[in-house]
């Protein structure tokens, strides 16, 4: 039996689920199992990376990694890597600057459409997604109210600037730990 509608879950009832969960319009989406060692080894060069660019920067921001972004009632991502130039006492809950996902096989759908249609939507200045089994990387930046792509490397060096901060990536480097 089929019900004719739907009742979307709300962040109230997200707030409340056991285990890794998004939150993806009004739908319970489980996360994947933890994910695998190369995931995770990109997740924390790429982070630390930011993290040694920010050092220089005058203006303060901050670089956060899985943790839950709250768009709205019906939709509570948890990117990656965020960064923010809004200290987060708990959640983020305004657009970051920049989001990086990293692409799993598992998760890579899901990142390329409706991630990536929100993030535009909510006006994420920048986009990542770095999908370690290609080794490419693909950096789009909000232009008019539209993701533009403006980067698409599998190797290099790609400088981004942010709010007078420029953090520079070796993408070559992120290759050689997987």
């Amino acid at each position: 039996m089929s019900l004719a509608y739907k009742i979307p879950y709300t962040y109230e009832d997200y707030k409340h689920w056991k285990g890794d969960w998004e939150l993806i319009q009004g739908e319970a989406v489980a996360m994947a199992p933890s994910p695998i060692g190369a995931h995770q080894n990109l997740l924390i060069t790429i982070g630390a990376n930011i993290k040694a660019s920010l050092d220089t920067c005058k203006k303060p921001c901050y670089v956060y990694a899985e943790l839950d972004y709250i768009i709205d009632e019906y939709n509570v991502f948890r990117p990656d890597i965020a960064l923010t130039c809004q200290k987060v006492s708990d959640f983020i809950r305004t657009p970051p600057k920049m989001v990086i996902e990293i692409l799993s096989p598992s998760t890579a759908l899901k990142d390329t459409t409706v991630k990536f249609q929100t993030y535009q939507k909510e006006g994420v200045e920048y986009y990542m997604m770095v999908d370690y089994n290609l080794k490419q990387v693909k950096l789009f930046k909000l232009i008019d109210y539209e993701y533009k792509k403006i980067a698409d490397r599998q190797s290099g060096v790609m400088e981004i600037a942010i709010d007078g901060c420029t953090m520079t990536f070796h993408i070559d480097e992120w290759w050689k730990l997987l």
